[in-house]
């Protein structure tokens, strides 16, 4: 079960930027398909919407531990 559950588990945030420089350089050599090129530029943008995500709820987070509004800016 624990294998099972590790391989649903969402990547950490350094995998997922490390993932993006990946796919960056991999845009940038421009050697790739058409179709290779669009799936990983699919997989980027939902990484970096993850990314953006992960970054917003530890935002919140610290500034209810800090005791800050978190509407407040």
């Amino acid at each position: 079960m624990n294998i099972m559950a590790k391989k649903t588990e969402a990547p950490s945030l350094e995998q997922s930027l490390k993932r993006l420089e990946e796919i960056a350089t991999l845009l940038d050599r421009g050697e790739l398909s058409i179709d290779e090129q669009l799936k990983i530029y699919e997989e980027g943008m939902l990484l970096a919407q993850q990314c953006r995500e992960y970054l917003e709820q530890a935002e919140l987070k610290v500034r209810r531990l800090s005791g800050e509004d978190a509407n407040a800016e």
